[in-house]
């Protein structure tokens, strides 16, 4: 009896053992990019140089000769006919079988009128890229921008256009009146609009508009017998093809869910791991469609910031110009001082100017951004950082409170966001804050339909970013799209009333003037949407590893949620720090640190408690003067806090993806 259970023993571990060769048999018969070395990894940075126009191409004609990666192949059986590759991004994506799956990015070769093609020989290569678009989607073509549309000549003739056209120009002055702006501004305004629309009408493949994920890629070969290849539907032969529901079906997931003795399917040991490295050195684009003041003047004292065509076609980082919030005003005391500084602002001084001035004497305005282009971002000479710049003040006549940024102009979906940055001292000795919020963060690429998020209808939809009444218009489709790191002097606690249902309530106020924290505030804006089954408003927490992180939504149609975390000041006293949002399908993770091999989490959300985005996202890097009511309990006010008389430099080194 015993002899006969090792001799089954024995039949069983050959059995294994030829699977085992087999399995690896079937693997050498699939080498993809063969023309790279390297093991089962290789690693492959993103060529970002023609991306901005033209979408990013792994790998690209600078990275290998052929430009494309070569795939050997050895049909492992003369009954296989037939064959197609097909390529996956593994990091940053919905298990192959879910419902979701077809938001994967995955692709074949970029024709996708080519099915599966016919085997000719024993032994072949074959040849596959990597591109944007690669499901050949008619939502992401566009209009020819090989050229810059938004130059001043082409403004300057739709303006002129809009004149003469009476009913238009009408309308124009009717939207004026409305908006308490000029007749110019408006017609400035409405021209903008129509090149930008105009941009999204053609037969161009905008392949940048779905740019390649970040992570890593897998390779899947399929053979299949004639027999096999009639079982495959038409649209997993053609990617670009949709089934009888219109939806894209995943072809990883459909071999997997449709085992056939026909098919063979092959996934290559070998993976590509690559990342996007958004250098600094190409300069700093000026879109002149979003420049916030129509009497702008650019400087031209640098040529690495500007708006010819070089930058156009280049540039991986444009000025960003904030959006001027007139929620509240500034009622801001007329005196010129640096809070961090030679001679920095005291405590006792910030309470003597509190009862120094009558109401006639305060400045009241609102920040404000550049009229001078150029001027507040600045490529160094030696092409290693872009400086943020908040300019100083030297008249009492023109006091203003100027708030400063960069975007990238490259957009991706996930990834692992990190900034290099070097932001400034944000308190003194004294803990007063210098009246700046340092923010990185992401925004929604695009406000039109190719770059919507994904369809809800829970309750009537997303809540637009700027309703704010109480009854607003719901929309199951939208665009909008935003994570965020903002970073000020705050309490770590939110105001104490929201804890009213804590018997220890007492615990949770702070006098946050007494120690040189600041906030790392962690923020997902998802539109109200209530899908998430979480879902809730005032405090929350959400445990993840060996913590809670303590949410905040005001009320049920708020628009977005928010951690605080405290960060120390002394931070800021490094020559760079690292800030960073990893952001995936279905959660976000905040984290900081001093290298990316030592960062700490700071924050996390994921889908259960709050709508996280998969459309296309930009990166903006911004030195802003906010509102002190933004950030309740208020620890020093705005008002309160001096013009600063020197210029507010931060540093942005690089932005990774990956």
């Amino acid at each position: 009896m015993k002899r006969k259970i090792v001799w089954i023993a024995l039949a069983a571990l050959v059995i294994v053992g030829a699977s085992l060769i087999i399995t690896q048999n079937m693997k050498e018969c699939f080498r993809p990019m063969a023309n790279f070395e390297g093991g089962n990894t290789v690693s492959l940075d993103m060529d970002l140089d023609n991306a901005v126009l033209e979408g990013i191409v792994i790998p690209s004609a600078k990275q290998c000769e052929s430009g494309q990666f070569e795939v050997r192949i050895t049909n492992p059986s003369n009954k296989y006919k037939h064959y197609k590759i097909y390529y996956q991004n593994e990091t940053y994506k919905f298990d192959d079988t879910d419902s979701l799956a077809y938001e994967n990015f995955y692709g074949s070769w970029e024709d996708v009128n080519i099915g599966f093609k016919p085997i000719e020989n024993k032994s072949f290569t074959d040849y596959i890229r990597i591109v944007g678009n690669p499901r050949d989607e008619h939502i992401y073509y566009g209009a020819d921008l090989s050229e810059n549309s938004f130059s001043e000549e082409r403004i300057n003739a739709v303006c002129e256009s809009i004149r003469n056209q009476e009913p238009w120009y009408n309308s124009i002055v009717e939207k004026a009146e409305r908006n308490g702006c000029s007749i110019e501004d408006q017609l400035y305004k409405d021209a903008l609009w129509v090149i930008n629309d105009s941009k999204n009408s053609g037969e161009v493949n905008h392949r940048w508009k779905r740019n390649p994920r970040v992570g890593e890629y897998s390779f899947m070969l399929v053979l299949c017998t004639d027999e096999g290849l009639a079982e495959i539907p038409d649209y997993v032969q053609h990617i670009g093809q949709t089934d009888e529901n219109g939806q894209f079906v995943n072809p990883y997931g459909w071999f997997e869910n449709h085992p056939s003795k026909n098919v063979k399917v092959i996934v290559s040991n070998r993976k590509l791991k690559t990342r996007a490295v958004i250098a600094v050195n190409k300069g700093v684009f000026i879109d002149e469609s979003k420049v916030s003041n129509t009497g702008y003047q650019l400087d031209t004292t640098s040529c690495n910031c500007g708006n010819d065509d070089t930058l156009y076609r280049s540039a991986l980082y444009e000025q960003f110009f904030s959006g001027i919030s007139r929620q509240y005003t500034l009622r801001n005391i007329p005196v010129i001082q640096d809070v961090v500084g030679d001679e920095p602002y005291t405590r006792e001084q910030y309470e003597a100017n509190r009862n120094r001035f009558d109401s006639t004497e305060l400045q009241m305005n609102w920040p404000v951004t550049t009229k001078t282009p150029c001027q507040t971002v600045r490529l160094s000479e030696d092409g290693e950082y872009i400086s943020l710049i908040n300019p100083g003040n030297d008249d009492l006549e023109n006091l203003h409170k100027e708030s400063t940024g960069i975007r990238t102009r490259v957009g991706f979906t996930y990834g692992k966001f990190r900034g290099k940055i070097k932001f400034p001292v944000m308190l003194n000795e004294e803990n007063i804050w210098n009246g700046l919020t340092y923010a990185f963060w992401l925004i929604y690429s695009d406000n039109h339909a190719w770059n919507n998020r994904r369809h809800d209808d829970a309750e009537g939809g997303y809540v637009d970013k700027s309703d704010d009444s109480k009854n607003p218009v719901r929309h199951p489709d939208y665009h909008y799209s935003e994570i965020d790191i903002e970073i000020v002097k705050a309490s770590k606690y939110w105001p104490a009333g929201y804890y009213y249902n804590r018997t220890d309530s007492i615990n949770f106020i702070e006098d946050a003037t007494q120690n040189d924290d600041v906030m790392y505030c962690c923020t997902n804006w998802d539109l109200a949407i209530p899908s998430p089954k979480n879902f809730t408003t005032g405090i929350g927490y959400i445990p993840y590893g060996h913590k809670k992180y303590e949410t905040m939504r005001w009320y049920k149609l708020y628009k977005a949620l928010t951690i605080r975390t405290p960060m120390s000041n002394n931070d800021f006293k490094e020559q760079w720090y690292y800030y960073e949002i990893e952001w995936r399908p279905t959660e976000i993770i905040w984290r900081l640190g001093p290298n990316p091999d030592d960062m700490r989490v700071v924050g996390y959300m994921n889908n259960d408690y709050t709508s996280i985005p998969n459309n296309q996202m930009k990166c903006i890097v911004t030195q802003e003067y906010h509102y002190s009511e933004w950030w309740p309990p208020i620890v020093w006010e705005q008002g309160l806090i001096p013009y600063n008389k020197n210029d507010i430099e931060g540093r942005v080194y690089e932005i990774v993806v990956e």
